[in-house]
């Protein structure tokens, strides 16, 4: 095994130059926070010779950076996002907002925020910005850049300007009133709707900018939407609706044209009326028609017909007549009930109830969170304009259906047999396989968890917790294709209480599907679909280092196997990441990147050899990679932070440990900044489940990230995230099993006081400190977010963003209780915070939203009302009007603040204030309110509160 270098010198120097001189140098102050810029995503251009990133700072900047590879210019756009290149690697265009500020200003003033786009000539560097852009594109050939604006306010539906430039000459043709845009895959073809906001003037066009050939194909008083462009030829659909265009909803028609590049097009045109579907059915806005390869059928999605436009022919005449003819059993008009003057009226007379049922599959608040989502699923299903007939795949809203590559069948996975699994977290559903030719339904599977289309779509795949088996959708053949195989493919470490273990999953097929690359813990199978053998490629196990595929570019559902096979490396007892390769004909894999980093993103160029990756370690800022195809000699071709190396700064150490019913473990040690050997230091544990893949994840110091790990580390703390497992029935006994030998083994490294350790955590993490704080004498002191504390009333709660009851979370998912509560009580009760808040010596400090969707927020009330009445010392912080993670800018900095201040006293010995030894009456608060609202505004009274 070939242990390959990772880093250039840069960063190899600045992290030794980190390491010598981290004792000398000054530690942050929240002041110096604001500079530390976070690493965007990157585009490298097709040719591989530029790369376009983007660069975000803690004090709210964003910018976009811009270089050759080869060089070290740097181009930078302030406010500038979203960057793409023209195919022909010529051009560069990106977004351009504005800033927070200047964002806030125009949404007081009831203005709107409007980009603007940027160009750039990489050839001659000229660079041009263009006002009110809101979307923009190029097409194939890269010449071409359409350029969308903002439509306006009124008429409604009315279009926006569509400006096409021609960036070879300079010149540009415009169009008013489009909808919508696209152009074609190939060519250089532009279609548009035209949307005038009126009943007239309306229309689907198609401009060549090759040529400056306009087409008209279609126009009206209807409404024209969802483009839809062949993948490979200039085949172009699009939906007209049946009712004028002023009118939402209701009945579509489908247009298509074959050969929109010739001058007189097939015309194909789909009512579902003349397709010979039923009447109780429609051809939906909400479904983007999608083209087969061949350009023989079309995909489209279907409806229940809306109420008023299903009743057709004679059945709307009926309707009609028994709606005017004389009804014996209608009251006389001076003693029927009033009629309600409007609409709200009659809304106003309706009674506000809702029916909850226990049979109800989806409870009704999961349905009201759906009720927009439902409203817009669609039945699949596929056109053939040859022998004008639909054939349905899908069967329900409620269920899924996709079409198999090929388009020789269409799937749907059905889960109405299992309501009950459904319900409560065991789902199992059916597949069926629909003959797109003949319109044959057939069940492939029943009863099955994990299933999965194959590549080339001949097959279906299926887990059944411990084999895979694949099912020919051809032959009905159903194969055991993993029977004998010395390995297990099931995640046998999986701690979760499961009636059916997960798979470790698949990473691709091969050509023609004759085979799968399965996934065991560590390593890649290429395991026959004929169930006629498997071939171990990488030899992973013999150092517990996980192989898995990695697709460097986005080419074919399909693997061609006389092509590199990429690799990720992860090591999992050393925490090492990188990259190999297994080249046709070699015999193992070949070894180009592993180190000691976090390395990720690996892409290659469209169209040169040139490959781009992201390396980055706790005490080393992240930055973007470019090398040729061996990943040798690799050029750091970006710089973030490069005042990181003046400040002392942490670093990661991996420790191990066994928890006490002997499995091995291991978690992450951050040391704090300028630490000293002969000191012993203060330590906070922050612990969710598995942490230890974040080694060497870069965290730039940060108020709004209230949980900031590096920040900790500046202010004098050792931070250990510890892995934790968990047993069914006993989250919490054995969370405190793992936690007691992690931090006992930092302990006895001589590096932390034991009288000084804190804990930390939010959600499930906030559980974890609301247990151990009732359970154990482990922490001096410790910190909750939005905790779950009472284990007999929360397998009861909903959580009210989703709608989702907590019945097969709290059994099968993260609280792994296993049972109801009924079941066995004794573990609901000895798992819960609540149920011991009478004996807990630890002061807690828990921090909860008062609109949290997600854990209700009276378990945080219920169990400070516990603690009140038990004279603990506890101090519940309630944010107004946040959810489960806080997203306003003021209260993320002071909870930050005050978990520093919290663990400063409890910890550190420094003098605690006010609020955390006697609180803060509401009328202080409030004073403490209005005279920040001073300072903001420049105004104060003599008390220092606005007048």
């Amino acid at each position: 095994m070939r242990r390959a270098p990772l880093l250039g010198s840069h960063i190899a120097l600045a992290l030794l130059a980190s390491i010598a001189g981290g004792q000398s140098r000054p530690t942050l102050t929240p002041a110096d926070y604001g500079r530390f810029e976070t690493l965007g995503a990157a585009t490298l251009s097709p040719d591989g010779r530029w790369i376009a990133y983007g660069i975000s700072r803690v004090n709210d900047t964003t910018e976009l950076r811009i270089r050759p590879v080869d060089r070290d210019t740097v181009r930078t756009v302030r406010w500038g996002s979203a960057p793409s290149f023209s195919a022909d690697s010529r051009w560069l265009a990106w977004s351009i907002g504005v800033s927070l500020e200047e964002q806030q200003r125009l949404q007081r003033d009831r203005r709107p925020v409007r980009l603007r786009v940027g160009v750039l000539d990489l050839s001659t560097g000229e660079e041009r910005v263009i006002d009110a852009v809101r979307a923009r594109a190029f097409d194939a050939s890269g010449r071409w850049l359409a350029l969308h604006g903002y439509a306006p306010e009124e008429p409604r539906g009315k279009g926006a300007d569509l400006r096409v430039l021609d960036l070879q000459s300079g010149t540009e043709v415009t169009f008013g009133n489009a909808a919508e845009f696209a152009w074609s895959r190939t060519g250089s073809l532009i279609a548009i709707t035209i949307a005038t906001g009126t009943p007239a003037g309306n229309g689907v066009q198609v401009y060549d900018a090759r040529t400056g050939r306009l087409q008209a194909l279609d126009g009206g008083d209807a409404a024209f939407r969802q483009l839809a462009w062949r993948e490979r030829g200039p085949d172009l659909a699009v939906l007209r609706s049946v009712r004028p265009a002023a009118r939402t909803g209701g009945r579509h028609v489908l247009l298509a044209w074959r050969g929109v590049d010739r001058a007189s097009p097939e015309r194909l045109q789909l009512d579902s009326a003349a397709a010979g579907l039923a009447d109780t059915l429609m051809i939906s806005e909400h479904y983007r028609p999608r083209w087969s390869d061949d350009g023989r059928r079309l995909a489209i999605g279907l409806r229940p017909a809306e109420r008023d436009t299903a009743a057709r022919g004679a059945g709307a005449r009926r309707d009609t007549a028994a709606a005017t003819r004389p009804d014996s059993t209608r009251p006389p008009a001076d003693t029927a009930r009033p009629r309600p003057d409007s609409a709200s009226a009659v809304q106003d007379s309706l009674p506000g109830v809702q029916i909850w049922h226990t049979k109800d599959v989806q409870i009704i608040p999961r349905q009201q969170s759906q009720t927009q989502a439902r409203g817009r699923r669609t039945l699949l299903a596929v056109w053939d304009p040859a022998a004008n007939r639909v054939v349905q795949v899908g069967s329900s809203l409620d269920e899924n259906a996709t079409l198999a590559e090929g388009w020789r069948h269409g799937i749907e996975r059905v889960t109405a047999r299992y309501p009950w699994g459904t319900m409560f977290g065991r789902r199992y559903l059916d597949v069926w396989a629909v003959d797109l030719a003949s319109g044959e339904r057939r069940q492939v599977a029943d009863s099955v968890r994990y299933a999965w289309d194959s590549g080339a779509g001949r097959y279906l795949l299926t887990f059944d917790g411990a084999d895979y088996w694949t099912h020919d959708l051809r032959s009905g053949a159903r194969r055991n294709i993993t029977q004998g195989v010395a390995t297990a493919f099931a995640d046998t470490l999986y701690d979760t209480p499961t009636d059916l273990l997960p798979p470790h999953g698949t990473g691709g097929w091969m050509h023609e599907d004759r085979a799968v690359l399965l996934y065991d813990r560590h390593d890649v199978w290429r395991v026959a679909t004929d169930g006629s053998g498997a071939t171990r490629l990488t030899r992973g196990a013999e150092d517990s280092v996980a192989h898995r595929v990695v697709r460097v570019d986005t080419a074919g559902r399909t693997i061609d196997p006389a092509a590199p096979l990429w690799l990720s490396l992860y090591g999992e007892w050393t925490q090492q990441r990188g990259y190999a390769v297994l080249r046709r004909g070699a015999r193992t894999p070949e070894w180009l990147v592993f180190d000691d980093r976090g390395v990720s993103g690996l892409r290659r160029a469209d169209s040169a050899d040139v490959f781009l990756y992201r390396a980055e370690a706790r005490d080393v800022s992240p930055n973007w990679f470019v090398s040729g195809q061996t990943l040798a000699g690799a050029r750091q071709v970006t710089e973030t932070n490069p005042f990181l190396r003046d400040y002392a700064w942490t670093r990661a150490e991996r420790i191990e440990y066994r928890n006490e019913t002997g499995r091995r473990l291991q978690g992450i040690l951050l040391f704090p900044a300028n630490h000293d050997p002969s000191r012993r230091y203060p330590m906070i544990v922050y612990a969710y489940e598995i942490l230890s893949p974040s080694m060497h994840s870069f965290q730039v110091p940060s108020e709004r990230s209230y949980y900031n790990q590096t920040a900790w580390t500046q202010h004098g703390y050792f931070v250990l995230l510890p892995d934790i497992v968990f047993r069914a029935r006993d989250p919490g006994v054995s969370l405190l099993e793992t936690l007691r030998p992690a931090v006992a083994s930092v302990v006895a490294k001589g590096l932390v006081d034991p009288a000084r350790v804190g804990f930390v955590g939010h959600s499930w993490g906030g559980y974890h400190g609301t247990y151990v704080a009732t359970h154990s004498n482990l922490f001096a002191a410790s910190v909750a977010g939005a905790p779950l504390t009472d284990f007999v009333s929360f397998m009861g709660q909903i959580h009210w963003g989703p709608g989702n009851a907590e019945t097969d979370h709290w059994e099968t998912g993260q609280a792994r209780m296993e049972v109801p509560y009924w079941e066995d009580p004794d573990a609901h009760v000895r798992n819960s915070p609540l149920h011991n808040v009478h004996n807990m010596t630890t002061p807690l400090l828990m921090a909860h939203g008062n609109k949290d969707g997600v854990v209700e927020f009276f378990q945080a009330t219920t169990f400070y009302n516990f603690a009140r009445r038990a004279g603990k010392q506890m101090v519940l912080l309630v944010y107004e009007d946040e959810n489960h993670s806080f997203q306003k800018k003021p209260n993320q900095i002071d909870y930050h603040r005050r978990i520093v201040e919290w663990f400063g006293h409890y910890l550190k010995g420094e003098p605690a204030p006010s609020w955390i030894t006697d609180g803060v009456p509401l009328d202080e608060h409030e004073r403490e309110k209005r005279r920040i609202a001073g300072r903001r505004s420049g105004i104060q009274t003599a008390d220092g509160g606005p007048p």
